[in-house]
């Protein structure tokens, strides 16, 4: 059986590095890419710098402009979440200086 920490990567990834590295590849600028979706620059920007959530109507728009699923911006936020809620819990426990197998088994509930 696999131990919580195990199955968490060690490190995050935001949708908006996704972004970036998309809009790179595709040499496309953030007021580009606003245009397309339909949206603010400052919209565009927040994504980018890990300050906003991708959101149903958000991947929509990413899956039009794109043409990479809304499913798959979707997941990766829901990813993204997740990995971020456990470390955030992990530091928590640490704080409380609950014995590690107590801690283990929190984490291991959190993953469901």
């Amino acid at each position: 059986m696999k131990r919580a920490n195990e199955l968490i990567p060690a490190v995050a990834t935001h949708p908006g590095e996704l972004l970036a590295d998309e809009l790179e590849a595709r040499n496309l600028t953030q007021q580009t890419i606003a245009i397309q979706m339909g949206v603010s620059q400052a919209i565009i920007s927040q994504l980018l710098h890990k300050k906003r959530r991708v959101s149903l109507e958000m991947a929509l728009r990413l899956e039009q402009a794109l043409d990479i699923s809304a499913e798959f911006w979707l997941n990766l936020q829901r990813q993204y979440d997740r990995v971020t809620a456990y470390h955030n819990a992990q530091k928590s426990l640490r704080k409380l200086n609950l014995p590690e197998p107590r801690q283990m088994k929190l984490l291991e509930a959190m993953l469901g």
